[in-house]
């Protein structure tokens, strides 16, 4: 991975006469250095992807060859099976591997793009992003929508890359915070904060992956989770099993009780909507889910029974 980084200082010491001979104009001459000092990357290996630092600048024919030639056994780009991208024609979606075990979605995209594309706040934390559609029509299992449906069950990052200028700009790793009708929101992950991943044994609904997904985000929304639990016993809906006493470790876990068929993806979350859950029983209302899409109040008098 080659880095190129030059401050104001080196390039006076390096091109003396023709950057004075250029400077009259000296606020000009330092705006244009200021975009000069920039992260400035060539990536040699696809999974050189994965570690980015983010602010860097990858050309349009760079990334575009990484991700075209990764296939090709022998180029300068083949990283091995495991970093084979697969792509959409025009690039714009992206995923290194193959599901469920995908290294990452990389996408590269323009703000404004389209309709619902762009950042959605000024700290450039959130970022809405389009469904790929086909004559206005979306397609869910089309695996470029696929791979962004199933990043809550699984958990891999979302490198998201914007155009700015003639650049790629990386502008860092992304998970799901929200999906609607056609598009999802994108949400920057925090340094250091471990991805809550779904057991990979848990086989989504064959018709039902975008509601199931949405499940799955709102099981994750940290404010709501935090305030269920902070409002409550740490004791189990279902077996009542306080997790502290029998192992002691506090821990539990929170279930959207929602019906996930009233699930459009800009439903508002709210504290009530949980229930708290040991792992077990869990693990046996989400099964339950997948098999009889029976609502939870039902499903937990099923499980009560058979305790």
């Amino acid at each position: 991975m080659t880095l190129c980084l030059y401050t104001l200082h080196e390039l006076l010491s390096l091109f003396p006469g023709r950057i004075y001979a250029r400077a009259s104009n000296t606020n000009r001459w330092l705006a244009h250095c200021k975009t000069i000092e920039t992260y400035k990357m060539n990536i040699e290996k696809p999974s050189q992807i994965l570690s980015l630092p983010i602010g860097s600048k990858i050309s349009k024919r760079n990334l575009f060859d990484v991700i075209q030639y990764s296939k090709v056994e022998g180029s300068q780009f083949w990283d091995g099976n495991d970093y084979l991208i697969g792509n959409t024609p025009q690039q714009g979606i992206n995923w290194i591997g193959t599901l469920p075990n995908l290294k990452g979605v990389i996408i590269k995209t323009r703000d404004g793009a389209y309709k619902d594309d762009g950042w959605e706040n000024a700290e450039k934390t959130f970022f809405r992003y389009s469904f790929k559609s086909r004559n206005d029509k979306v397609n869910l299992f089309e695996i470029a929508n696929d791979v962004l449906i199933k990043q809550p069950k699984y958990g891999y990052p979302i490198l998201l890359f914007v155009r700015v200028d003639s650049y790629w700009e990386y502008q860092g790793s992304f998970f799901i915070s929200a999906i609607g009708e056609n598009f999802v929101s994108l949400e920057k992950r925090n340094d250091g904060v471990s991805i809550n991943e779904t057991s990979q044994d848990e086989i989504l609904f064959q018709e039902g992956n975008k509601k199931y997904a949405v499940h799955l985000v709102a099981e994750r929304n940290k404010n709501a989770v935090n305030a269920v639990k902070a409002a409550s016993k740490w004791i189990c809906d279902i077996c009542e099993q306080n997790y502290f006493d029998k192992y002691g470790v506090k821990y539990i876990e929170a279930h959207h009780k929602v019906p996930i068929s009233n699930f459009t993806g800009e439903n508002v979350v709210q504290a009530s909507d949980f229930a708290l859950l040991c792992p077990n029983c869990h693990k046996a209302v989400h099964i339950y889910m997948k098999k009889t899409n029976q609502d939870y109040e039902v499903i937990r008098q099923n499980i009560k029974s058979l305790l």
